[in-house]
Order: structure tokens, then C-alpha cells, then sequence
């Protein structure tokens, strides 16, 4: 489940002194609008209400599917077999219905480092996928954190430890949160969102593990072949009287006869001058992506500037999404 960052309005109660039923309605008569967290050791419970009505009720047991209801019943049923952990969470009228109504979710399955890429960086990223979901950020031996909300790619607010409501637009919260991010090491956890035109009633899924086929935008070989080009553009432009892009394609025809796959003419792939890659659906992949490693590989070579090529490929986070399908990167 998703948490907001924010710090609690109520924590350390327990449920087996509590009549949920009226303690919301207390809730709804003291705050207005918010969230009931019940954690226990196999079982997590979250109620999302306004000052009217209860928004969302969601049980979710570890590695399951959630329960999603529109009243109490599933959570009262829960709390009468089991103890938990109750914490409250304020959350302002403007975000009390992103966040009862926050669609389904996957988590990647790796998380990234700060050491690895910057948040600017990732955030660039996921704007060019058109990202819909979030970056939930944790600092290392630090009580500050984040998490981020992104619609199509644009950042739309984010939930923050020093902040109040869970969902702020400012810039100056983000601000904090990248100078933090100068000096203290992270990770970023990265669900996206699964936008589906079910009933508010119906069970979805919510927070379960990441499979084969999620999406994952740091490490599937599109993103690391974009990031690759990336990279031979920050390298080479410098020392080109034309795009750095437009001369790799050159190399492709140049060197046809040795990897015909490249050829333009087979609609396998479409390379972008802004660096993004296409790939058909019916395309060998790998063996374009490698092909275009190599063309890459020789303009360097033609440029002598294998040695800062070698340095920025030393550094870079992406590499094992091709090394694991068998891409040399490196010569």
C-alpha cells in the first residue's frame, strides 16, 4: 500500500480499543477529510473518508490482490480477528479524492539509487514516457522523504514528510526535496499507475509484486538504448559539425553491408533526432540494438574519443538491462 508522507495527526493507537464506526465519524467530525492506517503482521487496512461519507475502504494481505469497498464491512470483519497498529493521516479536500481513488499500481522491482541517477534525470524520463504514477523517494538514515505524482508524464504534487494535506504542488516543496537530495543518499521506488474503467466498488489490484509483464522504464532495453544514445550525444556533439544523431544514421548506411538489419527500409525501428527509439513489434531487438552499439562504437573510434566514451559508459547506470541480453557495450 501507499502511504502518504506526511506526519500523522494521530499514531500508536490500537485497534482493540477502538469501535471503527465511531471513531471515524469522530474522525470525520474532528479533521474532516483523511485517512485510518491499520497495519498488522500479515494484514494492512486503509480507510479513506471525508467529512460525508467514507471514500474508500481497502484490505490488502501480503502478496494478495487489495479488497477495495465502498463502506466499513471488509475492515470491521478484519479488526474483529486481529489486532493493529492504527495510525490517522490529515489529508486536505483537494487531495482526499486523488488519494481514495488512486487507481491500481505496480511497483518496479528494482529500485534506484541516487548514487546512480539523479531524481531531474528520472523525472526527464518518465515525462518522455508520458508517465502516469509515482517516484516515492526514501533518504538514508534521514526522516525526510517523498513521493512524487506524475499524470502523462507532467509532475502533479507530491506528499511530503514536512508537509500538510498529501498532495502539494508547490515548487518550493520540491525544491527542498532536491537540495535534500544534494547532500543525503537515496532510493526511488517506482510504481505505475493501471488506468482502468472499473466501478469504485469492484475489487482491484493494489500494490502487489511487480511481473513479467510490467512495465519497467529503467531497465527494459528501449529506455537503456535511449540512455545509451544519450550518451554518444553528450560525447561526441562537441566535436560534430551536424547533430550528433544524424551522423550515427550516416555510420548505419555506411556500414548496411555489415548490419543489414539497420536498414531503414525494413521498418523495424525509427530513431528519433531527439534520441528516441521505436522499436515494431515484429522486430529482433537485440540484434538492432547491438548493431547500433557497434555504429556507435565506430564514429567514436572515427572521432578519437574512445577514452571519454569508455569513462561516461563507466559510470552509467543502464548497462546491465543490455549486458543481461547478451549487448556488448563496451570495446
Amino acid at each position: 500500500m501507499l502511504i502518504p508522507k506526511e506526519k500523522p495527526y494521530l499514531t500508536g493507537l490500537n485497534s482493540y480499543y477502538l469501535q471503527i464506526e465511531k471513531f471515524v465519524e469522530h474522525l470525520q467530525g474532528e479533521i474532516g477529510s483523511g485517512c485510518l492506517y491499520c497495519q498488522a503482521a500479515d494484514q494492512e487496512l486503509l480507510v479513506y473518508f471525508d467529512e460525508q461519507e467514507i471514500v474508500r475502504a481497502i484490505t490488502q494481505n501480503n502478496g494478495e490482490r487489495a479488497q477495495v469497498s465502498v463502506n466499513l464491512e471488509p475492515v470491521i470483519q478484519s479488526l474483529t480477528k486481529k489486532s493493529f497498529q492504527v495510525t490517522i493521516f490529515y489529508l486536505d479536500p483537494n487531495s482526499i479524492f486523488f488519494w481514495g481513488q488512486m487507481p491500481s499500481f505496480k511497483r518496479a522491482k528494482a529500485k534506484l539509487k541516487s548514487t546512480d541517477i539523479t531524481l531531474p534525470d528520472i523525472v526527464f524520463r518518465l515525462r518522455q514516457k508520458k508517465f502516469s504514477g509515482f517516484i516515492d523517494i526514501t533518504l538514508q538514515g534521514h526522516d525526510d522523504g517523498a513521493i512524487l505524482f506524475f499524470h502523462r508524464g507532467e509532475r502533479k504534487g507530491g506528499s511530503y514528510s514536512w508537509g500538510k494535506g498529501g498532495l502539494s504542488p508547490s515548487d518550493d516543496d520540491y525544491n527542498r526535496l532536491l537540495g535534500l537530495l544534494q547532500t543525503n543518499i537515496a532510493t526511488y521506488d517506482i510504481g505505475h499507475f493501471e488506468i482502468k474503467s472499473t466501478p469504485a466498488a469492484e475489487s482491484i489490484q493494489q500494490n502487489v509484486p511487480d511481473d513479467e509483464e510490467t512495465p519497467r522504464y529503467f531497465s527494459n532495453l528501449d529506455t537503456a538504448m535511449e540512455e545509451f544514445l544519450g550518451l554518444f550525444i553528450q560525447v561526441t556533439q562537441k566535436k560534430l559539425k551536424v547533430p550528433p544523431l544524424v551522423q550515427l544514421k550516416q555510420q548505419f548506411l555506411d556500414l548496411m553491408d555489415t548490419y543489414p538489419v539497420l536498414d531503414p527500409f525494413n521498418n523495424y525501428y525509427e530513431l528519433r533526432d531527439d534520441g528516441i527509439i521505436e522499436f515494431a513489434a515484429n522486430s529482433p531487438k537485440e540484434e538492432i540494438s547491438a548493431a547500433i552499439i557497434n555504429c556507435a562504437w565506430k564514429a567514436v573510434e572515427d572521432l578519437k574519443l574512445e577514452k571519454k566514451f569508455r569513462a561516461a559508459l563507466g559510470k552509467w547506470a543502464y548497462r546491465s538491462a543490455l549486458e543481461e541480453r547478451g549487448i556488448e557495450v563496451e570495446r
